[in-house]
């Protein structure tokens, strides 16, 4: 048996003995904690370079797990063991590369301390969620205490009585000459970017934060100062916090580009609405709270439900950062203005599910970008205050300037009308609290009394005809007084002269009274080189102003430039913000916008959409560069002062070129409307400057006698059972006539039916006709040895008379034995494809709004290929402003072996409210169309 006492035993204990202090030492150590004591120093001297956006060596540092994975030379620590961890060594120095960089200060020694305790000690991650970091390690610098704090934001009660005004770290509420203040703790100091009073006007709301540090959203009593409820995030600032209209709901949103919302009885977050890919600036609620609008730094205004967290729309239109956005009191339309200098309004379709809100207006207000705005309180009138300290009122009836305020002596950060919607105070950034006087709503342009000139047709009659030199030898016997140079006129005259030299000029006068309508026409002589040119000026040789326009929207254009005919393809910067019937103004020229751009490699056609292009205002056809300057424009009533939206306005003279209805090729035609009585002059030139003996010219001053020419494309092709052909109406306009002018028809016989009478459209050039033959349809009553026709007439309303002309006929209506290759049909989507169905079917559609419908076709044995509708002009006989939307590159199109197919209809805002019939026609045997239906636009 060993002795109890051994030599061996012995040194055990020893050894034993000598080991426990050093363990209970250890032991003893207080426990590092990861969130409070390490990362802090990995955010000091490793975050910068190792983060989850930019990790060097693919080390990602500011996320536990992702650290404990190591980078790409393996794993940097290893729990219990300083010596073997990779990061640790290198943190100290023993391992090159040396962490951190030469140029960056190291770890202290007591920070070295920490990091290699909490290595032995098993390098232990968080135990729950990382606390919110409240505090951001910058060099402390003082402020200068004589300069005044910024007013970084201000709100108004729901009764007007209190103003909340915040700088920074610190709330004053005023009501009346009661003033309290809310100061926030040490902890909190960050900026506050917005504030909001709870709808029973008992709590403030403050949206603020620490910048790439966290973000808080805080309720207070601001009566006292407590804090009621505090609603935090990690990561960066809040820029705006906003109560539901029921005061239930906080939503909140910031530089993370995601929006929060809580209940504000609890405290506890009800769910995140992500979508947008830039800081959320601004968030406004619907007045009932149906829908939340967001304004981001990614160019866009998101439309919210904020009941089901769903995304309801996006409004991709801005072409800048969207800084600010409100909701119209009615609920009906959401603005926003953006850093592209606009501010945008659209229409609120979307409040429950999923919807397309149309754009209303764009305005280039001022040339900075809107910062803050607000609605008078009758909802007619919207301040909008901008990053120049320009502030601007806009009428809400058409959103268009009415009055330009005097500027704030800074930038503003908000802007709160008074209940008496007489003032608005602004908060400045150089920590004033500025007082604007608002105009009276009576002050807008559509207010001002009209000075429109009464127009005065005179009677027709015969024009005197004489030559130049006829016209100067009568003008000395019967002395007229005239301008120096210029021909005397009696009126209703016929001239022939000639431009002799290069460079010259003639000159005729005549008299006119107020009001009275003069057609000046100059036509080149047969065989002459001249490119006539004609101007109206007053005596002194002054160009008369016909108009002033004022700019709207400004545009350019893009993809091609166009030639001086062109009608299709105007492909215009920001199209989507430009709407139909518009004035386009580019390089002196004036033309309109007739039809949208129609599919993804298309633009805008102008009118008349086809052929050449019209023009307005007596301009003349031009042509455009690729990346040439364009306004859409409209014009000023006489007397009125342009807008204060910062865009030209442009003075139209009486002149013009080449005849602006292209009937005339290059001779010019001009319509004057005398301003005043008194004398007028007329210059005819070349407008090139040519001159010589093939120069000549017929000048003719006559009355304007308003008129059309109506035509109509006779059938030509027989009609099959249970098919149409379409007829096409047409009409040429002169002196100024733009009314409706209708086509009617004798009876047709028994077994066709048609959608006579046809009316094309006051300003329109065409509209389109069908006749059908019934399934039933006799093709021996309706054979070629039979043929039947019907007569058709037109008529219109000109200066309050009825004025009826003959057109024609339809040509012979025969009806072939034969099928068709294809019959068609129009039907609801979920109704049958009935042709009795058909002729009863009524679409309907409110303007700005889209439906669909489906085109249906039976095949004839043997038949199986594509039938297609057309393109752009697919619906045939329209209202203006209605037309097959989402047509592709292929357009309307049944493809091979299919029976139907679902298109859409749009009514454009500016659609005329009625009904018209409306048909297709398929390109099979020279055009086969559906029977008419009936297409409602609503208001």
């Amino acid at each position: 048996m060993m002795p109890l006492q051994s030599p061996r035993l012995c040194q055990l204990f020893v050894f034993l003995a000598a080991l426990f202090p050093v363990c209970q030492l250890a032991s003893a150590e207080p426990e590092v904690d990861y969130a409070k004591d390490i990362y802090p120093i990995l955010e000091t001297h490793c975050l910068g370079c190792h983060n989850s956006d930019e990790a060097d060596g693919e080390l990602v540092m500011d996320d536990f797990a992702a650290m404990m994975r190591g980078g790409e030379k393996g794993v940097a620590l290893t729990a219990g063991e300083p010596n073997s961890s990779r990061m640790f060594l290198m943190v100290s120095g023993k391992m090159d590369p040396v962490m951190p960089p030469e140029d960056a200060e190291g770890l202290s020694d007591e920070e070295l301390k920490l990091m290699a305790t909490w290595i032995e000690q098993g390098a232990k991650g968080p135990s729950g969620p990382m606390p919110i970091k409240r505090s951001l390690r910058t060099p402390i610098i003082k402020a200068n205490q004589q300069v005044a704090q910024p007013i970084t934001a201000a709100t108004l009660s729901t009764g007007g009585d209190l103003v909340a005004v915040a700088r920074f770290a610190t709330v004053h509420v005023m009501q009346g000459d009661v003033e309290s203040s809310i100061r926030l703790n040490a902890d909190d100091k960050g900026k506050i970017n917005s504030l909001q009073f709870s709808p029973d006007s008992k709590t403030l709301l403050m949206g603020s934060g620490l910048t790439g540090v966290y973000g808080r959203a805080a309720i207070y009593d601001w009566k006292s100062g407590q804090l009621v409820q505090e609603f935090t995030v990690g990561g960066d600032t809040l820029y705006d916090a906003v109560f539901s209209p029921d005061g239930n709901t906080v939503a909140a949103a910031g530089y993370d580009a995601v929006i929060r919302l809580w209940d504000v009885a609890s405290g506890k977050q009800l769910g995140e609405l992500k979508g947008h890919n830039g800081a959320i600036y601004d968030l406004e609620y619907s007045p009932d709270g149906a829908v939340l609008i967001s304004a981001s730094a990614d160019e866009t205004v998101k439309v919210w439900n904020p009941q089901t967290m769903q995304r309801l729309d996006t409004l991709s239109q801005p072409e800048g950062e969207v800084l600010v956005t409100k909701v119209t009191k009615d609920g009906a339309h959401i603005l926003a203005g953006s850093a592209d200098n606009r501010i945008r309004i659209w229409q609120l379709k979307s409040k429950t599910t999923p919807a397309i809100n149309p754009l209303v207006a764009a305005r280039f207000v001022d040339e900075s970008p809107a910062v803050a705005m607000d609605f008078t309180p009758d909802g007619r009138q919207l301040l909008a205050v901008f990053e120049s300290g320009n502030a601007k009122v806009l009428s809400t009836v058409d959103w268009q300037p009415v009055a330009s305020l005097d500027r704030l002596p800074d930038s503003a950060t908000s802007v709160m009308i008074r209940p008496d919607g007489g003032t608005a105070s602004a908060a400045l950034m150089n920590g004033q609290l500025a007082t604007i006087t608002l105009p009276t709503a009576s002050a807008g342009p559509d207010d001002k009394p009209k000075q429109q000139i009464a127009k005065v047709y005179l009677p027709s009659s015969e024009p005197l005809s004489m030559s130049e030199a006829e016209a100067r030898q009568a003008a000395t016997k019967q002395p007229v007084e005239s301008a120096r140079g210029s021909i005397p006129l009696p009126g209703h005259s016929l001239v022939n002269g000639q431009l002799s030299d290069r460079g010259e000029v003639d000159w005729y006068q005549w008299d006119c009274h107020q009001g009275e309508v003069w057609a000046i026409d100059v036509d080149k002589a047969s065989g002459s080189k001249l490119d006539p040119i004609v101007t109206i000026t007053d005596v002194a040789g002054k160009p008369v102003i016909q108009v002033r326009l004022q700019a709207i929207r400004d545009s350019y254009f893009t993809f091609r430039g166009k030639n001086s005919d062109q009608t299709d393809d105007f492909r215009l910067f920001n199209w989507q913000e430009l709407q139909l019937n518009q004035y386009l103004y580019s390089a002196g020229e004036v033309t309109r916008l007739k039809l949208h751009p129609r599919g993804p490699d298309s633009g805008f056609n102008v009118y008349p959409g086809r052929g050449k292009r019209w023009t307005y205002f007596g301009t003349s056809g031009a042509t455009h560069a690729l990346g040439e300057p364009a306004y859409i424009v409209q014009p000023m009533a006489p007397g009125s002062e342009p807008m204060a939206n910062g865009l030209p306005t442009f003075d139209v003279p009486y002149q013009n070129d080449d005849d602006p209805m292209r009937m005339a090729g290059t001779n010019s035609r001009l319509l004057f409307t005398a301003p005043s009585d008194g004398p007028y002059r007329i210059a005819v030139r070349d407008t090139r400057g040519e001159g010589g003996e093939k120069y000549g010219y017929q000048l003719r001053v006559r009355p304007a006698e308003p008129k059309f020419n109506p035509k109509v494309s006779a059938l030509s092709k027989e009609l099959f059972p249970g098919t149409g052909r379409e007829i096409g109406v047409s009409v040429d306009r002169f002196d100024g006539f733009d009314g409706p002018v209708t086509f009617e028809i004798d009876a047709l016989p028994d077994g066709l039916i048609s959608n006579f009478p046809v009316t094309i459209e006051s300003g329109q050039q065409s509209a389109q006709a069908v006749v059908w033959a019934t399934p039933e349809a006799d093709a021996k009553l309706l054979s070629t040895e039979a043929a039947a026709t019907a007569k058709v007439t037109a008529w219109a309303m000109i200066n309050g008379q009825r004025i009826e002309k003959s057109v024609g006929d339809l040509g012979k209506l025969v009806v072939s034995a034969n099928a068709p290759k294809v019959s068609a049909t129009i039907a609801r989507t979920s109704d049958p494809a009935d042709q009795n169905v058909a002729r009863d079917l009524l679409i309907q559609i409110p303007r700005g709004q889209t439906v669909s419908a489906r085109v249906v076709i039976q095949r004839a044995e043997g038949f199986n290929g594509q039938v297609s509708f057309g393109k752009e002009f697919s619906g045939r006989n329209p209202s203006h402003g209605v037309y097959v939307d989402n047509i592709g590159l292929n357009g309307l199109l049944i493809v091979a072996n299919a029976s139907e197919r679902e298109f859409f209809l749009t009514a454009d805002p500016t659609a005329t409210p009625g009904k018209r019939a409306f048909f297709l026609t398929a390109a099979v045997d020279g055009g086969l169309a559906t029977h008419p239906v009936t297409v409602e636009v609503l208001p």
